[in-house]
């Protein structure tokens, strides 16, 4: 009875030392482990006659973090098909219900908007929380402003035709004086930026919105198509449906970063900065290119 009470305290001795994870260290996610293979002659280890944990258990955990992030995985598959479906119930709620024809009062507009908004709050509050990476968060978010004002050109008409245009260009010019300012930390940072999974996702959204939606929506293209039953609203339909698609995925991409940034907050080391972070990875390529 007391030998295998002293076998479960142990065990759990054990546990707690290799398999419970402290709360100042970072996710698996961001350490590499190295694990020691088990000798190839037996499955457990044992010490005055007593088992310790074997093979199959060990086996067991690291299959159970493995499932953990397969199912990260499937999550953001899910989330990604849930937004990816959003535009189209936009323009189909604008088309059959409202009959509004995707006008600048449209759902469609208003939902594009929104997710420019939640763009730039994402990006403004990194700016905002860090300061480390302050001066290229306050670019992009600038970049994307831009591009918010854009979207009420029509509102800001109503003062003078094309009055967006001085807005954007104030909003571009501080976002820009501002970065330049410690020009090293913004290159350095957008440099990190642009070998993480979250800007293919931006460059695919941008992709989307600046390029395919403006070939794909070209007149003379669906002209070319319908003939003598050309319909302007369809040509307005498909574009628009691009343009929304690309506003998505750009929005996915900045809550991907945004998500990542939290993680890091939550699993910092004491003192350490955001910068210090993407150091540590931007020397671990730099080693691994050298090689």
């Amino acid at each position: 009875m007391h030998r295998h009470c002293l076998v479960i305290i142990i065990e759990l001795i054990i546990i707690k030392l290799y398999f419970i994870k402290p709360k100042n260290i970072r996710p698996p996610s961001t350490i590499t482990y190295r694990i020691a293979p088990l000798p190839a002659d037996t499955r457990t280890a044992n010490l005055n006659g007593i088992k310790f944990l074997s093979g199959s258990f060990i086996f067991g955990v690291i299959m159970s973090t493995d499932l953990r992030f397969i199912l990260k995985g499937f999550g953001q598959f899910f989330f990604l098909a849930v937004l990816v479906a959003l535009p189209v119930l936009a323009v189909s709620y604008d088309l059959i219900y409202l009959h509004n024809g995707l006008s600048e009062n449209s759902l469609t507009e208003y939902f594009q908007e929104t997710l420019l908004f939640l763009t730039v709050l994402s990006f403004g509050y990194i700016a905002i929380k860090e300061s480390s990476i302050r001066h290229f968060c306050v670019l992009v978010t600038g970049f994307f402003t831009c591009m918010l004002i854009r979207e009420f050109d029509e509102l800001l008409d109503l003062i003078v035709h094309g009055f967006w245009v001085y807005p954007a260009l104030f909003v571009a010019a501080m976002a820009i004086a501002y970065a330049s300012k410690n020009i090293k930390q913004t290159i350095h940072t957008f440099a990190h930026f642009t070998r993480s999974r979250h800007f293919l996702s931006l460059c695919l959204g941008m992709a989307l919105l600046l390029v395919f939606s403006r070939l794909f929506g070209m007149g003379s293209f669906w002209q070319g198509i319908l003939g003598d039953g050309y319909d302007r609203l369809v040509k307005l339909t498909a574009e628009e449906s691009v343009e929304v698609l690309g506003y998505t995925i750009i929005f996915y991409s900045a809550v991907g970063y945004f998500q990542n940034y939290l993680t890091w907050c939550k699993y910092r080391l004491e003192g350490e900065e955001y910068s210090d972070y993407i150091d540590k990875s931007h020397q671990f390529f730099t080693d691994r290119l050298s090689k």
